[in-house]
């Protein structure tokens, strides 16, 4: 789906208007302490979920990053993809390529088990 569509079905959700939040999991990882200052770009098409149990269970490991996407409205957000996947518990959210992620200055430590997390607050904003 082209990122076009994405939007119509985004702007016909009962959330359109409403923040989201959004997870995304990185296991194995510290971030670098320019991304705190400046933020980054991904490159490649990112996916996200809604569910923060599953961001968690992609990123468990001895370092991890969750990165808490604060979304305001479906312009904020990357397409919905959890209709048509083959895991829909997933609720997975993908971002098209070039989406930057601009830090909040939130930045919280998580022990759960044996995993550690570091919770990195950011905003996106969609390439274009």
């Amino acid at each position: 789906m082209h990122r076009r569509g994405a939007r119509v079905i985004g702007a016909a959700s009962d959330n359109a208007d409403k923040g989201v939040d959004l997870w995304r999991g990185m296991r194995n990882v510290t971030a670098a302490v320019a991304f705190a200052d400046k933020g980054g770009t991904e490159l490649a098409p990112m996916s996200t979920t809604t569910s923060l149990e599953v961001a968690m269970k992609y990123a468990a490991s001895a370092d991890s990053i969750l990165f808490k996407l604060q979304t305001n409205s479906f312009m904020d957000r990357g397409a919905d993809l959890q209709y048509l996947s083959a895991f829909p518990a997933e609720a997975e959210v993908l971002f098209p390529p070039l989406t930057f992620l601009r830090p909040t200055g939130v930045t919280t430590h998580k022990q759960f088990g044996l995993a550690s997390f570091t919770v990195i607050e950011v905003e996106p904003r969609l390439g274009t």
